[in-house]
C-alpha cells in the first residue's frame, strides 16, 4: 500500500450526489444504480513512461457510490482489461489534507486509490483500460494512452474531390504518409447505388481510383473514399475525398476543315453550358472549295451517324447516314477565333468574335498597304508594310500618340523628357504632365503626325486600353496575365505560357532555329493585340522570315544577306561591331539586314545604306522615331525600333533596332524598357502551320 500527501488545500469531488427532487405523488426519487468516480481524471503518458505533467505514475481516488451512499473502499477492484506487460496497476492509500475556511482547522482524510504505471514506449501512441469492478458485477472503464518516440500516423492528399464523367474512367490519387506501406481503403456509398468504384494500388503513396459506367440521365451518384494508414496497434489516420459521378448526358465533339482544320480524332469536346446547350472557344476558317464544314459527333471521337454539321443559315443539319449531303457550312469572312454556342434542343448556333478591344476595324484594313513574303517554311506572309495609325476611334483617351515630326536628328528630343522618378500617373495626370513635353492631342504644346503610323506604350498594343501613349513608370510593370507564367490564348488558339527570354546569355539560343523555337515557343505567338481581327503584333518568328526573305532577294545585289546568319543566336546578338559599313558577317545582329527593310523614298543621304534591291523588295520601313518618356520624342527621319511581343522580363519587353547609327546596315532584336519606351509595331495577317 502506497501513502501519498499532498501538501495543498483540496476539496474533493469524488461524484456529485444526487438531488432528490419531489414527484407528482410527493414521494422522493433516487438514484440506486452503482456510480464509479476516478479523481483526477486519467491523465496521458509522455514516450519516457512518465504522466505529461511529468509525474512518475498516475494516482486517483476511486469512489463507489449506490443509492447516494458512498461504498465501503472494498467493494470495488482496479484491473487492466488487456494482456499487458507494460502497465501496471495496484491499489494504494491517497492521503491528502483539506483547510476548513472559517476555522481554519487542517483535516487528514485517507481514501482508497489506483497507482497506474507505464514502460517507456519506443513504438507507436498505444492505448489501455482500467476496469473498476465493484461487488454487485458493474464495470466502469477508464481509458489511458501513451505517447510513443514514433510519430502518430498521418496521410494527407492535395486532392479534394473527384468528378466521373457518366462513361466511367479513373483517376490517380496521390497522397503522402508516414506509415510506409501499411495502408488500406475504405468506400461508403450515397443512396443511388454501391459497388460501382474500385481501385488499385502497386505502392504507398498512390492509388488509382475506378468508375463504371453510369446510364442515369437525372441523378448523379456520390461516395465517400477513405485512405486509412496504421494499424490500432501503431495509432491510425485517415482523409476522405468526396467521389461525384456525373448523370449520363449528350457530349459532343467539334471537328473540320473549317474548324482549326481538326479530324475526329482530335476533336475538341465543347463545354456543357445548359442542357442542350454547348459551347467552345476556336480558331475557325475558311476551307477550300468554300462549303466551310464544322461537324459535331455525338458521345465520342469515333465516327458514327447520325453527326451533325453547322448550315450557314444558323441551322444544325443533322448527318443520318452516309449518303446526306453535307449543308454549306457557316460564311467565314476572315479567319479568326470565335466563341461558338450549339444549341442541340432546338438545333441552330450563333457565335461571337474573340478579339481585342478598340482594334483596328475591319472597314480600315483597305487603306493600309499590305505585301507577302517567304518564310522559312515556303509559305507566304503577308505584312502590312506600314506602322499602324490607328488611334481608336471615337474614344479619350487615344491609342497610342502621334510623331512629333520636328524631333529630327539622332537624339534629337521635342522638348525635354520626364525625370525617371517623376513620370505622370496617367494621360491626364495635371500635377505632373508637363504640357511643353506633350502634343496638342492631349492638350500640350508639340504638334505630332499620324502620317506614317503612331507609336504606342506596349500594354496598349496588347490589350487595347488606351493611355494615349503616355508611360506611367520606367519599369512599368506588364498588364496582368502576361507575366511570366501566365497562360495566353493567342489568334489562332494555340496556348503559350509567357516565359522570360534572356537575349544576353549567349545560351539562350543555339543557332539552330527550330530547336531554339521548341525551347521557347513564345516566339511564334500570334497576339493581334489592337491589329485587325485575323491579323497579329508581327513576331520574332516573322521578323526572322523576314530576314530570310530578305536574304532570297539579296542574291546579286548589293549588301548581300549571308542566309546562314538568319538565325535567332544572331538576330538577338547585341554586343560587338557598329563600326561603318559593317559587313554581312558583323557580330552585330544580322548584317545588312536594316538595308533592305529601307527603301530610297524615305531613307537619303550618304550615310542612309538602302540596297539596290530594296525599293522591289517592299518592306518600306519608316524612319519614324520614338519616344523615350525621359528623353522626349526623338529621331523622326533618322531612326526606328519596333516592339516584338516578346518579354524580357516583367518589366520589359523586346524591340527590334534596324537602325543604331545612320551608317548601320544590320539590325538586331534588345530590350526595351516598358514605361519607358513608346514605339511603332507592324502587323501580319494570321497563320495556321
Amino acid at each position: 500500500m502506497k501513502t501519498i500527501t499532498y501538501f495543498k488545500t483540496i476539496i474533493l469531488s469524488v461524484l456529485a450526489l444526487s438531488i432528490s427532487s419531489c414527484v407528482k405523488d410527493g414521494t422522493d426519487a433516487f438514484d440506486n444504480s452503482v456510480r464509479v468516480g476516478l479523481s483526477p481524471e486519467p491523465e496521458q503518458f509522455a514516450a519516457n513512461g512518465t504522466t505529461v505533467s511529468g509525474d512518475e505514475s498516475f494516482v486517483g481516488v476511486v469512489t463507489v457510490v449506490k443509492d447516494n451512499h458512498k461504498l465501503s473502499d472494498n467493494s470495488w477492484e482496479a484491473v487492466i482489461a488487456e494482456e499487458t506487460d507494460w502497465a501496471t496497476i495496484n491499489r494504494t492509500v491517497i492521503t491528502s489534507t483539506f483547510t476548513e475556511t472559517h476555522s481554519g482547522k487542517i483535516h487528514t482524510v485517507q481514501e482508497a486509490g489506483i497507482e497506474v504505471k507505464v514502460q517507456p514506449n519506443t513504438e507507436y501512441r498505444r492505448a489501455f483500460t482500467v476496469e473498476i469492478r465493484t461487488a454487485d458485477g458493474s464495470v466502469t472503464p477508464f481509458t489511458f494512452s501513451q505517447l510513443g518516440e514514433k510519430a502518430d500516423a498521418e496521410v494527407t492528399t492535395a486532392t479534394k474531390d473527384v468528378e466521373f464523367l457518366a462513361a466511367g474512367g479513373s483517376e490517380e490519387i496521390v497522397y503522402t504518409t508516414n506509415m510506409g506501406d501499411v495502408y488500406s481503403f475504405e468506400v461508403e456509398y450515397g443512396e443511388e447505388g454501391a459497388e460501382w468504384l474500385s481501385w488499385s494500388a502497386e505502392r504507398a503513396g498512390s492509388v488509382t481510383l475506378t468508375a463504371a459506367a453510369w446510364t442515369d440521365k437525372v441523378h448523379t451518384r456520390t461516395a465517400t473514399f477513405t485512405i486509412v494508414v496504421g494499424t490500432d496497434a501503431t495509432s491510425k489516420a485517415s482523409v476522405s475525398i468526396p467521389v461525384v459521378q456525373l448523370a449520363a448526358d449528350e457530349y459532343y465533339f467539334i471537328y473540320g476543315a473549317s474548324c482549326n482544320g481538326l479530324t475526329i480524332d482530335k476533336a475538341l469536346q465543347l463545354t456543357k453550358r445548359d442542357t442542350g446547350i454547348y459551347a467552345c472557344d476556336v480558331y475557325f476558317m475558311a476551307a477550300d472549295g468554300g462549303k466551310n464544314p464544322i461537324l459535331l459527333n455525338p458521345d465520342s471521337r469515333i465516327l458514327s451517324y447520325p453527326y451533325y454539321a453547322l448550315a450557314a443559315d444558323g441551322t444544325i443539319a443533322e448527318i443520318a447516314t452516309a449518303e446526306t449531303v453535307l449543308p454549306a457550312g457557316p460564311a467565314i469572312d476572315i479567319d479568326g477565333r470565335r466563341n461558338l454556342i450549339v444549341n442541340m434542343n432546338d438545333k441552330t448556333w450563333t457565335w461571337t468574335r474573340v478579339t481585342t478591344a478598340n482594334c483596328l476595324p475591319d472597314s480600315e484594313v483597305a487603306s493600309y498597304k499590305t505585301k507577302s513574303f517567304i518564310a522559312r517554311d515556303g509559305s507566304m506572309k503577308t505584312w502590312m508594310v506600314e506602322f499602324l495609325r490607328w488611334d481608336g476611334g471615337d474614344i479619350r483617351p487615344k491609342l497610342g500618340s502621334p510623331m512629333v515630326a520636328t524631333a529630327t536628328g539622332a537624339g534629337a528630343a521635342g522638348t525635354g523628357g520626364y525625370a525617371a522618378a517623376n513620370f505622370p500617373s496617367s494621360w491626364d495626370d495635371t500635377s505632373r504632365l508637363n504640357m511643353a513635353y506633350e502634343t496638342t492631342e492631349i492638350g500640350g504644346q508639340l504638334v505630332g503626325t499620324n502620317e506614317h503610323g503612331r507609336i504606342y506604350a506596349f500594354s496598349e498594343i496588347i490589350t487595347g486600353k488606351p493611355t494615349a501613349g503616355v508611360g506611367i513608370a520606367r519599369y512599368e510593370p506588364l498588364p496582368e496575365g502576361w507575366t511570366a507564367g501566365c497562360e495566353i490564348v493567342d489568334a489562332v488558339g494555340d496556348r503559350y505560357v509567357i516565359e522570360h527570354i534572356d537575349n544576353k546569355n549567349a545560351a539562350t539560343f543555339s543557332g539552330d532555329n527550330a530547336a531554339d523555337e521548341a525551347a521557347h515557343p513564345t516566339l511564334k505567338m500570334q497576339i493581334q493585340g489592337i491589329c485587325p481581327y485575323g491579323w497579329h503584333i508581327a513576331n520574332t518568328a516573322d521578323w526572322l522570315d523576314i530576314a530570310y526573305a530578305a536574304a532570297k532577294a539579296s542574291v546579286g545585289h548589293t549588301f548581300p544577306i549571308d542566309e546562314s546568319r538568319v538565325t535567332y543566336k544572331q538576330f538577338s546578338t547585341v554586343s560587338g561591331s557598329t563600326s561603318s559599313g559593317d559587313k554581312p558577317d558583323a557580330p552585330r545582329g544580322i548584317g545588312n539586314f536594316a538595308a533592305w527593310l529601307r527603301n530610297t523614298q524615305y531613307w537619303s543621304g550618304s550615310t542612309m545604306a538602302v540596297s539596290d534591291g530594296a525599293d522591289a523588295f517592299g518592306f518600306e520601313y519608316y524612319p519614324l522615331g520614338w519616344r523615350y518618356m525621359t528623353q522626349g520624342f526623338q529621331c523622326a527621319g533618322t531612326r526606328a525600333q519596333v516592339w516584338i511581343p516578346l518579354f524580357y522580363s516583367n518589366t520589359a519587353t523586346f524591340r527590334l533596332n534596324v537602325l543604331i547609327n545612320n551608317a548601320v546596315t544590320s539590325a538586331e532584336m534588345a530590350n526595351f524598357d516598358n514605361g519607358q519606351a513608346i514605339a511603332p509595331f507592324r502587323c501580319v495577317k494570321n497563320y495556321k502551320k
